[in-house]
This record gives structure tokens, sequence and C-alpha cells, in this order.
């Protein structure tokens, strides 16, 4: 796990980077704010973000988009 300080794109709190069986991902400590990450494999300075979009509380973007 790695800490990201004042890095959430919502309300600025700390983010902290992990990986589970579907990928890396990104959440927010103190608003649940999460996003999905790129595969970090060859990337020497960290993840980079697929998107910044808030998604639903399944992980998953919203129908309709």
């Amino acid at each position: 796990m790695k800490w990201r300080l004042r890095s959430c794109p919502r309300c600025g709190g700390d983010t902290f980077i992990e990986k589970d069986l579907y990928g890396w991902y990104e959440t927010c400590l103190q608003c649940g704010y999460w996003c999905e990450l790129r595969d970090l494999d060859g990337f020497g300075q960290g993840p980079e973000l697929k998107d910044k979009r808030p998604l639903g509380a399944t992980g998953h973007e919203p129908m309709g988009k």
C-alpha cells in the first residue's frame, strides 16, 4: 500500500493505492472516493490514473455512461 497525501480530487484528502484481484485502485480515506489505475508493470514513477471520475458504490461507472 502506498499513501498519497492530499491528493483526492473530490475532497483533497489522503489517498492510498492498493491492488486486489481486479487490479490497482486508489481510494480516499476521508470521503471514500475510488478510481481504477492503469497496470503498474513498467511504470517506474508510480501508477497512471485511467480516469478521475467518481465511480458508483460498486466501483463501476454509473449505467448510461
